[in-house]
């Protein structure tokens, strides 16, 4: 400061006094941390749900195998799926306009069961529709066959605290005595007397092991219909093996790692596509879903729309829906703009009068 009392300031070039910049690198450190953590939030923090999306579309040609067979058809069967997530807090907001992308609560959907005895239950879902394809593809064409046993497993459990057994556990023996089916294990087990101590062989991820229970009831109905309650609340379910007189007719399904029961009406189409002569696809593709029974009852399934939306991007030209889920579809296709024929199937029959008219269509 000078005499006069006045000071030396910086001036910028117009005379005026200097600014000094304000330190912003504080500012900017806590809005990095802030979008770190908001990152973190929305893409690793696991949220209460799961989202299912529009998943794979896969020919099935090489999925099924017949010991003898026709050659397939100039056009394919297509089976459908959809895509589960645990969802992260993204995918759930992602839910909020995106009309492909199905948000449930992860609760209702596993139903209590922990994540790996979801997955066990959805493959023996699988094996149990492979066989009710083969069995209605049979029927419909006429083919002698028999159904052999081969496995009892553990598909639920409702006391997992006082129960050794998991859901996938395939039941071998108990007490030394081998069996394949419910009828059997009734009798091995009406040999013994409630409360006495079972000694039980199993298969479980694919290693023996043994496990020790007592018997809570013995079972008065000769099918198995009560072995829940004599087992303590374990919840059975039997592998079959659906065996043709002549072994050239013999049937075998491969599906990977895709798992639960919708692909069986594709899976019996293939099936019969293989066992008589001609092209059943007509040169087409052709998606579709549904569950099947033995009988050839096509049965609902979920996520119709998530599949119709796959469909059309594979560029199928027919795609086949359960008649209880046929309007969804169809208001799916119509959304989208597809130009994919849907049509509604309620039985195995129903679905080979539908491929006979496209026949009809292509040829006119």
């Amino acid at each position: 400061m000078y005499a006069d009392g006045t000071s030396l300031r910086p001036v910028d070039e117009e005379g005026g006094p200097k600014m000094r910049a304000p330190n912003r690198s504080g500012g900017v450190w806590k809005v990095a941390l802030f979008t770190a953590l908001f990152m973190t939030f929305l893409l690793y923090i696991p949220s209460p749900y799961v989202v299912y999306e529009p998943g794979l579309v896969e020919p099935v040609t090489e999925m099924v195998q017949v010991a003898e067979s026709d050659d397939p058809g100039s056009g394919q069967f297509m089976l459908t799926t959809v895509k589960m997530t645990y969802a992260n807090f993204f995918m759930t907001f992602r839910s909020l306009w995106d009309s492909d992308v199905m948000l449930l609560n992860k609760k209702d959907v596993l139903g209590g069961r922990s994540e790996g005895e979801y997955v066990e239950r959805l493959v023996y879902v699988m094996q149990n529709s492979q066989s009710n394809a083969i069995e209605a593809a049979y029927r419909i064409v006429h083919i002698p066959y028999s159904v052999e046993p081969q496995q009892l497993v553990v598909i639920d459990v409702n006391d997992k605290r006082d129960s050794p057994f998991r859901a996938g556990d395939a039941l071998i023996s108990v007490n030394g005595t081998r069996f394949k089916d419910a009828i059997e294990l009734v009798d091995i087990l009406n040999k013994s007397k409630t409360g006495e101590r079972l000694k039980w062989t199993i298969q479980r991820g694919g290693q023996i092991t043994r496990v020790d229970t007592s018997l809570k009831q013995q079972p008065a109905d000769p099918d198995g219909g009560d072995l829940p309650q004599a087992m303590g609340g374990v919840v059975l379910a039997e592998i079959s093996k659906v065996v043709p007189r002549d072994s050239e007719n013999s049937v075998t399904i491969t599906a990977g790692e895709i798992g639960g029961p919708s692909a069986g009406l594709i899976f019996a189409l293939q099936t019969i596509d293989y066992l008589t002569p001609g092209d059943l696809t007509h040169g087409i593709r052709i998606a579709g879903t549904g569950t099947i029974t033995p009988d050839g009852k096509v049965g609902p399934i979920g996520g119709i729309a998530l599949k119709v939306r796959a469909a059309d991007r594979t560029g199928a030209q027919l795609f086949l829906a359960p008649r209880e889920n046929y309007e969804e579809a169809r208001r799916k296709a119509a959304a989208i703009g597809s130009a994919m024929r849907v049509e509604p199937i309620g039985t195995l029959a129903e679905a080979l009068e539908v491929l006979t008219a496209a026949d009809g269509e292509a040829a006119a």
